[in-house]
C-alpha cells in the first residue's frame, strides 16, 4: 500500500512539474513587444517607396489573442502620418486607425512566436504584407514585408527599443 501511495505521489508530482512546463512554454513561446519603439533608418531600407525620416511605435499590449499600437511618424518630405490599431490576433479583417482612410489590417501569429500581417484599403486590396520578430535580447524589432501600392516594393524596418 505505501508503494502504491508513493507511486501516486510521484505521478503526481510529474504531471504538475509538466503542466507548469507547459505553462512556461506556451508563455515564452509569444515575442511580446510592448514598449516604446524607434525606426532605425540607417539599418532599414524601404526599396522604392520613400524613406521615412522619423518613426515611433509605442505598443502597449502584446499578448497571444490582443494586440494594441500606435504609431507617428514623417515622410523624408516632412508629412506626418499616424496610425493606431486596438483588436484581436484573429486572422480577420479589422480596421485599422490612419491618417489614410479606410485600411482594415489582419494578425496571425507565426510559429515562432512573432506577427503576421495583411493590410488591405477600402476596396479590399491587399496594399500591404509583412511579419515582425523581436530579437533574442528583445532590444531590436525587425519588421519584413511587402508594400504592394509602390509597385511590390519590399522593405525592412528595423526598430531599436527605447523603453
Amino acid at each position: 500500500m505505501l508503494r502504491k501511495i508513493r507511486f501516486a505521489m510521484l505521478v503526481g508530482a510529474a504531471v504538475a512539474t509538466f503542466a507548469g512546463m507547459m505553462v512556461w512554454a506556451a508563455e515564452r513561446s509569444i515575442q511580446s513587444a510592448v514598449g516604446t519603439w524607434q525606426l532605425d533608418v540607417s539599418k532599414s531600407s524601404s526599396g522604392t517607396m520613400p524613406v521615412p525620416s522619423f518613426e515611433k511605435l509605442v505598443i502597449t499590449t502584446d499578448d497571444g489573442d490582443t494586440y494594441k499600437w500606435s504609431l507617428i511618424g514623417a515622410e523624408g518630405h516632412g508629412v506626418t502620418f499616424s496610425k493606431s490599431y486596438d483588436g484581436p490576433i484573429d486572422g480577420n479583417d479589422h480596421p485599422m486607425t490612419s491618417s489614410e482612410s479606410g485600411s482594415v489590417i489582419a494578425y496571425t501569429r507565426t510559429a515562432s512566436g512573432g506577427l503576421r500581417w495583411v493590410v488591405k484599403d477600402s476596396g479590399g486590396t491587399v496594399i500591404e504584407t509583412a511579419s515582425r520578430w523581436v530579437s533574442p535580447d528583445g532590444k531590436t524589432m525587425t519588421v519584413k514585408g511587402t508594400a504592394n501600392f509602390s509597385g511590390g516594393a519590399a522593405f525592412i524596418s528595423v526598430f531599436d527599443k527605447v523603453k
